[in-house]
């Protein structure tokens, strides 16, 4: 069953708002497993070392990421690429973080969201691309309240749509729906995350439910939670958003 949450179409259940509203301003840890994705190769942002070991605000992107999760999470797994012989698993070790390798044979994205589902010991996770320097405590806390708005027996995947696009590279699972779903797309020969949720979507299992720009904005004013470093334009604009971070008025909650 696919659900949209407010300003798009009515709602699982008319109390989700205040849920949400209720969790943004306490945000507290969970029982969550945070799964960081860190094999991508970084070819679009043409760098010789994984953009997980580029320095964001004087501090490594996987450790920003991983000290967002820890404030939230119960657990923390980074997914790497069985040949990856770059620092990051040493620095996810370091940052007392749970390594694995991708689901084998498979490789990409899927694998790895297939792998840290599996590695879980919680029944939901929230699943992150290790480029995203801003997550938000405040938006994944949200998220994972609605992912159990029907209750934790009928649990929903929560994916953000920007754009019009859906988001599953920042988004909440649950592990047991999502486990041998993935299993399926990839034993099918599908590799695209994005293309996986749209199938769950139009079929209506396993159940999702769609974060709208409207819901981000509510845990997320400025909307940089979801910015990614693909492109060098992307590296710059996030540098700007992390040097004015620095600058805020006392009792000021950065999410």
């Amino acid at each position: 069953m696919v659900t949209l949450l407010p300003n798009s179409r009515p709602l699982r259940s008319t109390d989700t708002t205040r849920r949400v509203a209720r969790t943004v301003t306490q945000p507290s840890k969970l029982p969550l497993t945070g799964i960081v994705l860190g094999g991508g190769r970084s070819r679009r942002l043409a760098v010789t070392q994984s953009k997980l070991l580029i320095h964001i605000g004087g501090k490594l992107v996987l450790a920003r990421v991983a000290d967002t999760l820890k404030m939230i999470c119960s657990e923390l797994v980074l997914v790497v690429r069985p040949d990856q012989e770059d620092d990051v698993p040493d620095l996810g070790i370091a940052l007392n973080m749970h390594v694995i390798s991708d689901t084998n044979p498979y490789e990409g994205p899927l694998a790895g969201m297939h792998a840290g589902l599996t590695a879980s010991t919680t029944p939901l996770s929230f699943v992150v691309a290790g480029d995203h320097p801003f997550v938000s405590r405040n938006l994944v806390t949200a998220m994972a309240a609605v992912a159990t708005t029907d209750g934790i027996d009928s649990p929903s995947a929560v994916i953000p749509r920007t754009d019009g696009t859906l988001q599953p590279l920042h988004a909440i699972y649950p592990r047991e729906h999502w486990v041998p779903y993935f299993a399926h797309a990839m034993a099918e020969g599908e590799t695209s995350p994005r293309r996986v949720i749209e199938k769950a979507i139009a079929s209506d299992y396993p159940p999702v439910t769609i974060f709208t720009e409207e819901d981000i904005e509510r845990s997320d004013p400025r909307r940089i939670s979801l910015h990614d470093i693909d492109t060098q334009e992307q590296l710059t604009a996030a540098r700007k958003i992390a040097e004015s971070r620095k600058f805020t008025p006392r009792h000021h909650s950065l999410g």
